[in-house]
């Protein structure tokens, strides 16, 4: 059991910082910008950061995250300017290094919303495993299950697909596993597939019946979780499979040396020296 519990840990340090969770830009931005600031989505305590990597210069971004404050004291006066627009509330000096802030800008720039494509969505909009909460797992848990309603009236993602995590129903074989299906396709891809149906059970399920962002977001959330959980699931188990061979392969070993000294045995009985 103790060997089992190594494993699951082991593995989950392994697995859960992968591809599609968040970067280190978009981590440090949901620790320290995500209260006051915001991605395109309207002003907080601070302004909407939307495009501001094009609209001001790095080396005075990376200056201005880092200590607003010095730079308002140096008589700066694009930084007094924004000191004076926003009720002069200063911003915390933020205890990061240059990289650092250089993948906060790099998050920020690939979230901004285009001006020119309001249609196109950014990643962050998309998914964001920095926002996940246990809410909206549970509301993805209970859409995919069937035990809370699709506005529209969409069937339940069970009466075709299954996930193998404890606490699951177990669903539908007529469609693909979803376990993993942030692995195998990626949030953008699994967003496009529930967003725009390419398979004929699909359509006929939700094209006249569509989910809306809020369902979506929540399934999108489920299926993290799950992609996590599987993930676990899967290396544990295989772990398990590995000991089970191990301890096979010991108990052949041991059999193959209790037959040679049997053989030892018989060949030189007691007789023989009589």
């Amino acid at each position: 059991m103790k060997k089992k519990i190594i494993i699951i840990a082991i593995v989950s340090l392994m697995y859960l910082p992968n591809h599609y969770a968040q970067s280190s830009g978009e981590k440090i931005f949901y620790d320290k910008c995500f209260a006051c600031h915001t991605v395109g989505e309207g002003q907080r305590v601070g302004p909407d950061l939307a495009n501001i990597t094009t609209k001001r210069d790095e080396d005075w971004l990376i200056e201005f995250i880092r200590s607003s404050q010095s730079l308002i004291n140096s008589g700066d006066s694009l930084a007094i300017a924004v000191y004076e627009q926003y009720n002069k509330i200063l911003m915390p000096d933020q205890p990061i290094n240059r990289n650092e802030t250089l993948e906060v800008l790099k998050y920020i720039a690939a979230n901004s919303p285009d001006p020119g494509d309001t249609i196109r969505r950014t990643p962050a909009q998309i998914f964001s495993a920095a926002s996940v909460t246990d809410a909206d797992i549970q509301r993805g848990k209970d859409l995919f299950e069937g035990r809370a309603k699709f506005q529209n009236r969409g069937a339940p993602c069970i009466v075709c697909h299954n996930v193998q995590v404890p606490g699951v129903f177990n669903g539908g074989l007529l469609a693909k596993d979803l376990t993993t299906a942030f692995t195998r396709l990626s949030p953008a891809g699994v967003d496009g597939i529930v967003r725009n149906p390419p398979f004929p059970a699909m359509i006929t399920s939700y094209r006249d019946n569509p989910l809306n962002d809020q369902e979506i977001k929540d399934i999108l959330a489920f299926l993290y979780y799950t992609d996590n959980k599987g993930i676990v699931q899967s290396a544990s188990n295989s772990g398990e499979i590995n000991l089970l061979i191990i301890t096979i392969f010991g108990i052949n070993i041991v059999f193959l040396i209790f037959l040679l000294n049997w053989r030892r045995v018989k060949k030189y009985s007691v007789n023989s020296f009589r």
